[in-house]
C-alpha cells in the first residue's frame, strides 16, 4: 500500500517550490497534511509537530497545483467542491477554501485560496485493541471512534473493517468521501479485507440500506456521521441484526450529548463499545464499554 500513498505525493512536489518539496521528502514517512495558502509559505503537517517554509505559493501557482490534482476537470468535480473537499484516487482528501458565490440551491467555489492535502495512510494493526472489544463470541459488538479532526479515525476504521473481513465477516462499507477504501471505478486501492464490499461515491445513509439489501452484511463500516438520517438508517441496519462501526467528530463522551443523531445510538443501546482518540494520531486514549442505554447516558454525564 505504500507506492499507492506515494501516487498523491509524486503528483504534488515536482509542482511545490523547491524547499518545501525537499522538506516533505524529508519528512515523507511522517507527512500527514500538506497546507498550501495563496501568498503565504508552505506549512508540512508531520507527526511530531509542523513546518513553515521559506518560499511562498502565489495564487497563480496554487491554482495550478490544484487543477492538475482534479486533473483539470473541476466540472467533474462541483458537487465534491460545494462541500469544500475533493477526493484524491488513492484516498487523499484535499480540503479547499476560498471564493463561495451562490448558484442556485448551491454554493460554487469560484476562486481558490487555500488547500490542504491530507495524506492517506494504512496502518495496519492500530485497530487492534477495538477489534478485540468488539468481538463478542460468536457475534460483533457495534462501535464508535470518536475524536478531533485529524486524529486518525479514519484509519482506525479502516483497519477495524480490514482486520474483521479477514477474520471471516462480511463487511458492507459506505464510503460516501471516497477515503475509506479508496475505490478506482468501483475496485478499492486500499486493503479493506478479503470479504469487505463497498458502495462508493453514494450518500451514507442510502448506501447503508442499499447494504443491508443487497449484501447481507454482519458489520457496516461509516465514516464520520453526519446527522439524523444517517443516524436512522444505521439504527435500522441494526434492528436487522447489523452490527455497526462509525466514526464521528468530537473530543469527549460528553460531546455526544450535544449531537441528536450520537446521542440517539447510544440512548438506543445500539452502540456498545467508543474509542476516544488522543495525543498523536491512531493513539487510543480510552475505550468504554457500555452494556446498555442507562450505562451510555451515566458514561456521558460523567465524561
Amino acid at each position: 500500500m505504500g507506492a499507492m500513498r506515494m501516487t498523491t505525493l509524486d503528483r504534488l512536489l515536482p509542482m511545490l517550490p523547491e524547499d518545501a518539496a525537499r522538506a516533505a521528502r524529508g519528512c515523507a514517512g511522517e507527512l500527514r497534511e500538506i497546507r498550501l495558502r495563496a501568498g503565504r509559505p508552505v506549512q508540512l503537517v508531520c507527526g511530531g509537530g509542523d513546518l513553515l517554509t521559506d518560499e511562498v505559493v502565489d495564487a497563480a501557482r496554487l491554482r495550478r497545483i490544484a487543477a492538475a490534482l482534479m486533473d483539470y476537470s473541476v466540472y467533474a468535480r462541483e458537487d465534491e467542491l460545494s462541500q469544500g473537499f475533493f477526493t484524491l484516487p488513492d484516498g487523499c482528501r484535499v480540503g479547499v477554501c476560498g471564493r463561495l458565490v451562490g448558484d442556485g440551491d448551491r454554493l460554487r467555489l469560484s476562486a481558490i485560496g487555500s488547500i490542504c492535502v491530507r495524506i492517506a495512510r494504512a496502518v495496519p494493526g492500530c485497530a487492534d485493541a477495538l477489534v478485540r472489544k468488539m468481538i463478542d463470541g460468536e457475534a460483533l459488538r457495534s462501535a464508535l471512534i470518536l475524536s478531533p479532526p485529524g486524529l486518525g479515525k479514519t484509519t482506525m476504521l479502516r483497519d477495524a473493517a480490514r482486520q474483521l473481513s479477514d477474520g471471516g465477516y462480511c463487511v458492507g462499507i459506505a464510503d460516501e468521501r471516497h477515503e475509506i477504501a479508496a475505490c478506482c471505478q468501483g475496485v478499492p486501492s486500499m486493503d479493506v479485507g478479503a470479504r469487505s464490499d463497498v458502495i462508493d461515491g453514494c450518500p451514507r445513509s442510502e448506501a447503508v440500506r442499499r447494504l443491508v439489501r443487497s449484501m447481507s452484511p454482519h458489520l457496516i463500516a461509516v465514516d464520520e456521521i453526519g446527522g439524523k438520517e444517517d443516524a436512522e438508517a444505521l439504527a435500522d441496519a441494526a434492528r436487522c441484526g447489523v452490527a455497526i462501526l462509525a466514526t464521528a467528530h468530537g473530543a469527549s463522551l460528553s460531546d455526544i450529548a450535544a449531537r441528536d443523531c450520537l446521542e440517539d445510538l447510544l440512548g438506543g443501546g445500539l452502540v456498545r463499545v467508543v474509542v476516544l482518540l488522543g495525543g498523536r494520531p491512531g493513539q487510543i486514549r480510552r475505550i468504554v464499554e457500555l452494556d446498555g442505554p442507562k450505562e451510555a447516558a451515566d458514561a456521558c454525564r460523567s465524561a
